[in-house]
């Protein structure tokens, strides 16, 4: 006699007691037991796409991928981008989910155990500070131009730039005259766009050089510290449906991290809270027991 069961996780049938699809494997003590096998169900693709039909979907193409007798670039026209992203890269990209070297940086410090600004402070240089400035600067003038409104504009200000390239000019050792060093700060603060800033620090007679020093600029400290949360939670909590203390869902806890950007973004940039922002994140990782990875 055959008995067929279904498996309440994937959905795969078995049937037992068919000499056919079982077989007998006696094992100690003489008890004998049943392996069942596991059969397709030649039926479920067509019910399924029967039921894709009744809701109005056009199955023609995708009958034929799931049968076995297409491919994927057949569901798709020759000139698609998402099928051209995924022939050059392997993947398509996702355009909620970015700043992903803040977010790495940021994950490296939460998990030392002396704390995030000690840490900061022992693993990056005034060299390494200006080179990611100088990257931010690049793409905050490509921002500047095709998304004025974009919201990485409240972390990192032409104010804010401007600040940082000023104090790592007092450390700079190829300028080694103050009169030198005045020049440059004034070229700094004559800067009135993105732009011009990004010419000035780019300009043939602005050469930065640094001799092993490890100061971090404290405006460079807060606005990493604030972008480096903002960007991580926003990418946790849409990749992995991660529910905030106090939270009933994914979309709750979105809002509330905007809820609280934007509080934060009432003050003015020197004032601004961003420690908030990452008592948020190092507590989210902590109640939820969020396993970091780098």
């Amino acid at each position: 006699m055959a008995l067929e069961v279904r498996c309440p996780n994937c959905g795969s049938d078995f049937v037992l007691g068919n000499k056919d699809s079982v077989s007998n494997t006696n094992i100690k003590d003489g008890i004998a037991y049943l392996v069942p096998k596991t059969i397709r169900n030649e039926n479920r693709t067509a019910a399924r796409l029967e039921a894709l039909k009744v809701a109005g979907v056009k199955v023609d193409k995708l009958q034929a991928l799931m049968q076995g007798d297409s491919s994927l670039k057949e569901l798709f026209d020759d000139d698609d981008p998402i099928i051209e992203e995924i022939s050059k890269g392997g993947f398509i990209r996702n355009k909620e989910l970015f700043r992903r070297f803040i977010t790495a940086q940021t994950f490296r410090l939460l998990k030392d155990p002396d704390g995030w600004t000690h840490a900061v402070r022992r693993r990056y240089d005034t060299r390494y500070v200006f080179r990611q400035t100088k990257r931010e600067l690049a793409l905050l003038c490509k921002l500047s131009r095709k998304c004025p409104n974009d919201i990485r504009f409240n972390f990192f200000t032409l104010s804010d730039l401007k600040k940082i390239f000023v104090e790592l000019e007092k450390y700079n050792s190829f300028h080694n005259t103050q009169e030198m060093k005045d020049s440059v700060v004034r070229r700094i603060n004559t800067c009135s766009s993105y732009e011009q800033l990004n010419d000035c620090i780019n300009g043939f007679i602005f050469v930065f050089r640094y001799k092993d020093c490890k100061f971090i600029p404290s405006t460079w400290l807060n606005c990493f510290k604030g972008a480096g949360a903002y960007y991580t939670l926003q990418n946790i909590i849409r990749t992995h449906n991660l529910v905030l203390p106090n939270c009933e869902n994914m979309n709750e806890s979105l809002k509330e991290v905007e809820g609280l950007f934007n509080e934060i973004c009432k003050y003015p940039a020197h004032q601004r809270r961003w420690d908030l922002m990452l008592s948020l994140l190092t507590r989210a990782v902590a109640e939820t027991h969020f396993e970091l990875k780098w």
